[in-house]
């Protein structure tokens, strides 16, 4: 009988920093005016590592990765379950 691996659906690590960074991303870009509705088919979501620190970046990608738009980027510790974001790109929104 042959064995097969199951795949866990099981949230990993990243999963949960993902949604801590998701929620205080969206909350963040509550001030600024919204994304061009031309650019939201290009948003895309980039990880990288940094020591304890994932740093989740939204960006509008450009034909060439020189060519991305750094919307937001959020750095979550792993340890402690902190978060920073930083909104760049964008304009905040008028004062009523």
């Amino acid at each position: 009988m042959e064995r097969v691996r199951s795949l866990s659906t099981a949230p990993t690590e990243l999963d949960e920093l993902q949604e801590i960074a998701r929620i205080a991303t969206r909350t963040a870009l509550e001030e600024y005016e919204r994304i061009p509705a031309e650019s939201e088919k290009n948003l895309t979501l980039g990880t990288f590592f940094d020591g304890d620190d994932r740093v989740l970046e939204l960006y509008i990608a450009g034909e060439r990765p020189a060519d991305a738009v750094v919307i937001s980027s959020a750095r979550v510790n792993r340890k402690a379950k902190t978060v920073s974001v930083v909104i760049s790109n964008l304009t905040k929104k008028a004062n009523p």
